[in-house]
């Protein structure tokens, strides 16, 4: 499909990177100069980050050279003002019959191209063993990221058409003249990056409305990220999304934001076709833990227990020789998973307020479980059970937080008790850890299964281990012509409820 400049676990690669300056000074870094390059995809940020380790003896990037002296190729001269841009254009050499066609060759670019205008925020130089050996470490981040953290923003939701007709702002109140926190967001993203400065983005089709109202005005002070966050952190979804958390993320390659809940994004993990479990939207791929001694290139489609039937498994890439499996830590687990309580004031009535019952881990569990556990039960059965027990304490409120806000929705203030809760339950989970070949398809916010390679006896440990996992963050690590990628994932549920006496909780 593409020209190939490197190759990678001995598969052919487009493999472009430049540094171009605001001033017009450009320059390619050859596969040959690049010692490692790291872009970390972290669901957590919207944006990518990474760095990139350059072979820099003698200080040869800035230093002009006879062929280059006269033209944009000339000495790189970094300003420091996170002006010095890193471009990247990575695509496998994929099968040109696969993808013929345009529709399928944009289908292809979607799913496995790495494309993107990155800011050098940080470097550092690094001293070799041998005299005048030098590399240079450049740290980046996404531009619409830096902008966020640059711009001041003046964004009112007075000024939004979606505000009622009728309404006169200066003397409604907040409730009238307010609008759904998730077409805030959209307004605030459409405002804030002008296509006017070369910033353009485009609202996806998958963008949470949200339940309640907000009339919000940025102070003086406020940069772009902070008025996004001001935002996000006040957003619940809707009553059927049981008024969930919703993340925000910048598509691979594209200026389009998407802001989806996470129930929206678990229930499509898994699909329920005429009584038969099968993958989802969201499902990329099954690993298997264990080795073949017949290793081919081709993709099969595998037969496992723990994962759905018609899941694809790569067997050159997507077999796991070493993990780490990290379970839920006590220290966070019994202070940041507790009872949430909410402290409010009701204007109307001019009464301080107590919502308990909607902040207690009774009901957070209750939320998790239906959100979180239920996607991914077998179809006709109850087989899959949270990992996790509140214990007595909790369950008759003896471990307890305390927050104070002065949201006066009650809907909005689960976003600062009952939803906090979630969010940690969720991603303190039980993790794992592993890296594989490298595939540019793999990406933050989907989910993959694990299961074992041959015949085994299954135990709790299996149960607990193997399964669905949500993957957190994704990393692709070129070193050499080695490409990897490390995958940090976590698992919500069991197969068994492997707790034997629940009564000592």
């Amino acid at each position: 499909m593409a020209d190939y400049n490197a190759i990678f676990n001995s598969s052919k690669y487009q493999f472009k990177i430049y540094l171009i300056s605001s001033d017009g000074r450009s320059q390619e870094l050859k596969p040959g100069v690049i010692r490692q390059f790291i872009i970390s995809d972290n669901f957590l940020n919207f944006y990518n980050a990474g760095y990139i380790v350059i072979d820099n003896t003698f200080d040869v990037i800035e230093r002009n050279t006879p062929e280059n002296k006269e033209n944009n190729d000339r000495g790189f001269i970094f300003k420091g003002d996170s002006r010095d841009f890193l471009t990247i254009d990575i695509m496998p050499n994929l099968n040109e019959g696969s993808f013929a066609g345009t529709s399928k060759k944009n289908q292809a670019d979607q799913i496995f191209r790495l494309q993107s205008n990155y800011v050098i925020y940080n470097s550092e130089d690094i001293n070799g063993d041998q005299p005048g050996q030098k590399f240079k470490k450049l740290h980046f981040w996404d531009a619409y990221y830096e902008l966020l953290l640059e711009k001041n923003s003046y964004f009112s939701t007075a000024n939004s058409s979606l505000v009622p007709s009728g309404v006169n702002i200066l003397n409604a109140d907040n409730s009238e003249r307010g609008i759904y926190t998730g077409d805030a967001i959209k307004q605030f993203l459409t405002e804030f990056f002008n296509p006017d400065e070369g910033y353009p983005v485009t609202i996806g089709n998958t963008f949470d409305r949200g339940d309640s109202k907000i009339f919000f005005s940025s102070p003086a002070n406020y940069k772009g990220i902070d008025v996004l966050e001001y935002l996000i952190n006040r957003h619940v979804s809707s009553q059927d999304n049981n008024y969930d958390p919703a993340f925000l993320r910048l598509e691979k390659g594209t200026p389009v934001f998407n802001f989806e809940s996470l129930k929206s994004i678990f229930s499509k993990a898994l699909n329920v076709d005429n009584g038969k479990l099968s993958i989802g939207e969201y499902y990329l791929e099954t690993f298997k833990i264990g080795e073949f001694s017949d290793v081919q290139n081709t993709a099969s489609v595998t037969k496992a227990t723990f994962t759905p039937p018609n899941a694809l498994f790569f067997q050159k890439i997507g077999t796991i020789n070493n993990f780490s499996a990290d379970f839920m830590a006590g220290q966070y687990t019994q202070q940041s998973i507790s009872n949430n309580i909410m402290h409010g004031y009701e204007y109307d009535s001019k009464a301080f307020c107590i919502d308990e019952d909607r902040n207690t881990l009774t009901n957070v569990m209750s939320v998790y479980s239906n959100n979180y556990v239920q996607p991914f039960n077998k179809p006709g059965s109850n087989s899959a059970f949270a990992n996790f027990l509140p214990g007595s304490y909790r369950d008759n409120v003896k471990n307890s937080n305390n927050q104070f806000t002065v949201t006066v929705d009650p809907n909005q203030r689960l976003a600062f008790g009952r939803n906090r809760v979630l969010h940690n339950l969720i991603f303190h989970n039980n993790s794992i850890l592993f890296r594989v070949p490298g595939s540019t398809h793999r990406e933050a916010g989907k989910f993959i299964g694990l299961d074992r390679d041959g015949n085994f006896e299954t135990t709790d440990f299996d149960n607990k281990v193997l399964g669905i996992y949500f993957i957190l963050e994704v990393k692709h690590i070129f070193s050499g012509d080695n490409y990897e990628n490390e995958l940090r994932c976590v698992k919500t549920y069991n197969f068994t409820d492997v707790i034997l006496n629940k009564d000592s909780y």
